[in-house]
């Protein structure tokens, strides 16, 4: 009983032990110091009429309770001024058998504080997330399953809480785009270095896409272990076509679709350094339209352009994906051909040849025009750009002295 007594007397939570009329029987000093910072009674022989302040009702409650044992009061939240200070208390009352009940009283100031932080900051966050205009704010999990939507993110890309909650966020992913990112090495790079950021196409709701840029962010607690993460993405297709238009500006000729002469340089080189990993050769067709300057004299300049790029289209008809079409100055052209040796080479440009002496333009008056192309080819054997260049601009010099319309291989 002693243990007992001692056990009780030095518990950091207040226990008191009453009968039904609220007599007390028991007190500990915890809870004699809490009943005495916020009642106004002289005494604290009464429960009930310690407890009046903040719960005027327990005596009805006690009362009614009709039960041999149980909970009457679990955990309930009382709050009460001690002086200037507020004082909240969870009180848990119980009764043990017949006549004999137990009241815990703790003080939880300190946790309600803490509790009306979180919630205040949370309510402020969620209206931050909701009327947030540029930009859709969400959190995952530690496994990327998406926990927090809300307005801005339904403005972002459509979906409803229903839809995505609990999910993966790779259900924001295109389905067929090959360059979309693994989720797990995307959070587990956030997870190493803090943050990451990416951009890509973006599923939309109606099945449409937007291009997003989005930058994950892991979330600590307060011992530094990551417990989740926040997404913050944007809406930047508008963005993604300006740059993607001004890309185009810079390396594809505006008249003809074909890749401008910078660009063709660039093609020439990365082909070159990649025959010099693998040893697979390439080649370079230089085309020229004959007699173009007649076409432009007799039929004026407008059919001259017609000329160009109907041309630029047999090309990009008769080629591979993988091939690349070069405006390389005026109504000179430069092919490039990828893994193509001298016979795939020489088979292509005859293509090309015949498919051009095949086509007919139409001039603005409504006149039939034909061409007919030269073409020099050279294959790499690991020789420079330039000296590849200089190879096929000597085969097609060979072509239009030979009699135009024609194909040769350069030695």
């Amino acid at each position: 009983m002693e243990d007992l007594l001692q056990f009780l007397y030095l518990m950091p939570v207040g226990v008191v032990k009453f009968s039904a009329d609220g007599t007390v029987d028991m007190m500990n000093p915890v809870a004699s110091a809490l009943l005495a910072s916020i009642t106004t009674s002289d005494t604290l022989l009464d429960i009930f009429s310690a407890l009046t302040p903040i719960a005027p009702d327990l005596r009805q409650r006690v009362a009614r309770f009709a039960g041999p044992a149980g909970t009457i009061v679990e955990q309930q939240w009382l709050r009460a001024l001690a002086g200037e200070r507020e004082l909240v208390l969870s009180l848990t009352v119980n009764q043990i058998k017949d006549n004999v009940y137990m009241a815990v009283l703790t003080d939880v100031s300190r946790l309600s504080k803490q509790e009306e932080k979180l919630y205040v900051d949370r309510k402020k966050f969620f209206a931050i997330f909701d009327n947030v205009r540029d930009y859709a704010i969400y959190t995952i999990t530690m496994d990327g399953l998406i926990e927090e939507w809300n307005q801005s993110v339904q403005r972002y890309a459509g979906w409803l809480a229903a839809d995505v909650e609990g999910r993966s966020m790779s259900l924001l992913q295109p389905p067929d785009d090959p360059d979309r990112p693994r989720i797990d090495l995307l959070l587990a790079e956030a997870q190493r270095i803090g943050s990451t950021e990416i951009e890509g196409w973006v599923l939309k709701r109606d099945g449409s896409r937007l291009w997003g840029n989005s930058v994950v962010t892991a979330l600590p607690d307060e011992s530094g272990t990551v417990r989740g993460f926040v997404v913050v993405s944007r809406d930047i297709t508008e963005r993604k076509g300006l740059e993607d238009e001004m890309k185009m500006l810079a390396t594809v000729d505006s008249l003809t679709g074909a890749y401008n002469r910078r660009k063709g340089n660039e093609f020439l080189i990365a082909e070159a350094n990649r025959q010099a990993r693998n040893g697979r050769p390439f080649a370079v067709l230089m085309l020229d339209i004959d007699h173009f300057k007649t076409i432009n004299d007799g039929f004026g300049h407008t059919a001259g352009d017609s000329v160009l790029c109907a041309f630029v289209r047999i090309c990009k008809n008769t080629l591979r994906s993988i091939d690349v079409v070069v405006r390389w100055g005026g109504e000179e052209f430069l092919l490039v051909l990828p893994d193509t040796d001298a016979a795939e080479a020489m088979s292509t440009a005859e293509r090309v040849r015949t498919a051009t002496s095949a086509m007919e333009v139409t001039s603005p008056e409504g006149l039939p025009i034909r061409f007919t192309i030269s073409i020099g080819v050279a294959v790499s054997a690991g020789d420079s750009p330039g000296n590849l260049l200089s190879r096929s601009d000597l085969a097609l010099y060979a072509a239009k002295t030979g009699g135009r319309n024609r194909v040769i291989l350069a030695s």
